[in-house]
């Protein structure tokens, strides 16, 4: 199932993507809106939180974690 991996900026998300690449994860840069704001994020599949844990490796915090289902 894929999951949407929101991280602080759309640099974040592009260094999110880069560093994933290196560790041969595929992932895809996106932007969602929400009330609040728009979000910078990655798209994954996979365990998303282990994918964080990789991310936070390389300096990269994840935010929030949201199922295909659960964006709105």
């Amino acid at each position: 199932m894929k999951s949407f991996i929101i991280l602080r900026s759309s640099t974040m998300a592009w260094n999110a993507v880069n560093a994933l690449k290196k560790a041969k994860i595929t992932a895809g840069y996106d932007k969602i809106s929400s009330p609040h704001g728009c979000r910078f994020g990655v798209w994954v599949n996979g365990d998303p939180e282990h994918i964080c844990r990789i991310l936070q490796l390389s300096g990269i915090e994840c935010l929030d974690i949201k199922r295909e289902g659960e964006l709105t």
